[in-house]
């Protein structure tokens, strides 16, 4: 028993020791890779050794060569003037523009073909624009301009400021347009009859047939003494003038309001398509002359008062 201890009391102690020998050794491979190698030793610099310094010899000021006191000093040479040599002049300069004749305006105006105000206008000068000045009437009353676009015109001279005019020529005036002769108004189309209705209408009674209304003028004025016919088939019945006149034959009617016609046929409906006419007629019987164009109307059991209204056109 005691020998067994013994024996693994060395195993132990050997494995123990070979541990610390492996530790060890790891230890010294660590410090020997980590030492650095010897420094090289740089060689020293050889020096050049300073040049000797050169003497310094300073050199004998030159003597200087006198002048002789009887050389005469050079005089200035005059350049003789030619009595009869003629002053070059400079070219003249160009004139400026300012100093062409030239027309300029506050504001715009109007250039015509000619001068008076019966010519065209054909142009404007736009205002504070110079315009060349190209001629004048003789009593500068109108300026001949010429305009942008090449073409020539006339300003009144009352609405521009002239300047530089000295040298401006009398233009001769293109001769003044013809006047435009004024179309005559056409006559108004006359209508083809003195009367026209103006509208018609039928209102409903059971006891007469009755035809009734006013005439007036374009401007609605009354117009009195004209008669109304009405036909129906071969029967014809014609109104006394129209407004307060009287009658054909009695004073009936006289007291009838101006322009107001009036025809009583029956005292019962008379059942016809009926015609009216204005009329001329001198006794109130025989019609002499149709002044409108007949209309018809209807007269019937229910409405038999008829209101038809005429207008004189001429």
């Amino acid at each position: 028993m005691r020998k067994i201890v013994l024996i693994g009391l060395i195993i132990i102690l050997s494995v123990a020791l070979f541990f610390i020998f492996t530790l060890l050794f790891t230890q010294y491979l660590v410090i020997t890779s980590n030492t650095l190698p010897p420094a090289t030793p740089t060689e020293q610099p050889t020096f050049t050794p300073v040049p000797t310094a050169t003497p310094f010899v300073v050199a004998a000021e030159p003597t200087a060569t006198p002048i002789p006191l009887d050389t005469p000093a050079p005089t200035a040479t005059s350049i003789p003037i030619d009595p009869t040599a003629t002053a070059t002049l400079l070219p003249p300069t160009a004139t400026s523009t300012s100093a062409a004749p030239q027309v300029i305006a506050d504001s715009t105006v109007n250039v015509r073909s000619g001068p008076g105000l019966d010519y065209p206008v054909i142009g404007a000068l736009s205002p504070n624009a110079p315009a060349p000045l190209i001629g004048r009437a003789a009593d500068q009353s109108w300026w001949q301009v010429q305009l942008p676009g090449g073409q020539t015109g006339w300003v009144a001279g009352s609405v521009v400021e002239a300047r530089n005019t000295a040298d401006v020529p009398v233009t001769q005036a293109p001769p003044p347009p013809e006047p435009t002769a004024t179309p005559v108004p056409a006559e108004p189309t006359r209508a083809p009859h003195q009367f026209e209705p103006t509208g018609w209408y039928s209102a409903r009674n059971y006891g007469l047939t009755r035809f009734l209304g006013n005439i007036t003028d374009a401007g609605g004025t009354p117009v009195n003494g004209v008669a109304v016919q009405a036909q129906c088939g071969g029967f014809s019945v014609i109104s006394n003038p129209s407004g307060p006149v009287g009658g054909w034959t009695s004073n009936d009617g006289a007291d009838d309001p101006p322009g107001f016609y009036d025809i009583t046929v029956a005292r019962y409906p008379v059942v016809c398509k009926w015609t009216l006419s204005v009329v001329y007629t001198e006794d109130g019987k025989n019609v002499q002359q149709l002044l409108s164009e007949p209309i018809e109307v209807d007269v019937t059991s229910e409405e038999s008062i008829i209101t038809a209204n005429w207008r004189k056109n001429w």
